[in-house]
């Protein structure tokens, strides 16, 4: 079974919860799954970009990523952040390999814009995945490594953007064709406006949930994600908290869902 894993970047601030991580991972590299690992870092982004005096905005969700603020996603998601993921799975005797979009023509991404009510606002070097090159994930699952992804691509005109983490997961998983989309966020899930958990959310509710104003923040663009790939091949995805024991494998066999599950129908 492909497998795509998207670890919030929270998850690698806390080493006990890496190891548990890394853990899983390997033991699902070892019942035979091809796990590819898609990952974040937006608190560590944000702390660096402070000490280097650099302001920090968001807009319906995405960061405002000026080049000053690119230059450092380069740096933070790229470099400590993603070899910090490929330490741990070593440590833990899972070989992995450690890119970002930029690697190996992996993603080719185009600028975006966000707006509401007509408007529209620069988000500067944002982008979106537009075209997906598989080939460095496929040589490195026919090595046994797990590759581990740094959420940057390049433009056309080979420009980085940075790209939010949850919709690189979810093009990976279409090209891939993965079988299962696993999102572990700190939030555990989809919670309504009471703070009620949703165990089940189906595609076509999605955009109920966006305009009511029941998801707010980094939730929108995670559901507009998970639609995208349920309308492209993936049957089942899972958002859940990255700190459940064996959390990654019972998901898997389907024996629980411990947060939400976004389905077609």
């Amino acid at each position: 079974m492909k497998i795509v894993i998207k670890i919030g970047g929270q998850a690698a601030e806390d080493r006990q919860g890496r190891r548990r991580l890394g853990r899983q991972i390997r033991d699902l590299c070892r019942s035979g799954h091809r796990v590819a690992v898609v990952h974040g870092g937006g608190k560590a982004l944000t702390e660096t970009l402070t000490r280097f005096g650099i302001a920090t905005e968001f807009y319906q969700g995405l960061r405002v990523t000026d080049a000053a603020t690119r230059d450092v996603a380069l740096m933070v998601l790229a470099g400590l952040i993603n070899k910090t993921w490929v330490a741990e799975l070593e440590a833990q005797g899972q070989p992995a390999l450690g890119i970002c979009g930029g690697d190996g023509g992996l993603v080719v991404a185009r600028k975006i814009a966000a707006g509401a009510n007509g408007s529209r606002k620069d988000l500067g070097f944002v982008g979106r995945p537009s075209k997906i090159n598989s080939t460095v994930l496929d040589a490195a699952f026919q090595k046994g490594l797990v590759p581990v992804v740094a959420s940057l691509g390049l433009s056309p005109a080979g420009e980085y953007l940075n790209i939010n983490a949850d919709d690189l997961a979810a093009a990976l998983a279409v090209a891939l064709q993965a079988h299962r989309l696993l999102y572990l966020t700190e939030s555990g899930g989809v919670w309504d406006a009471e703070r009620r958990l949703l165990p089940i959310v189906k595609l076509g509710e999605i955009q109920n949930l966006i305009q009511k104003g029941i998801v707010r923040d980094g939730m929108i663009p995670k559901l507009r994600s998970c639609a995208r790939t349920l309308r492209n091949g993936v049957g089942e995805i899972d958002i859940m908290a990255p700190d459940i024991p064996a959390g990654l494998e019972r998901a898997i066999r389907r024996s629980a869902s411990f947060g939400t599950r976004i389905v077609k129908t």
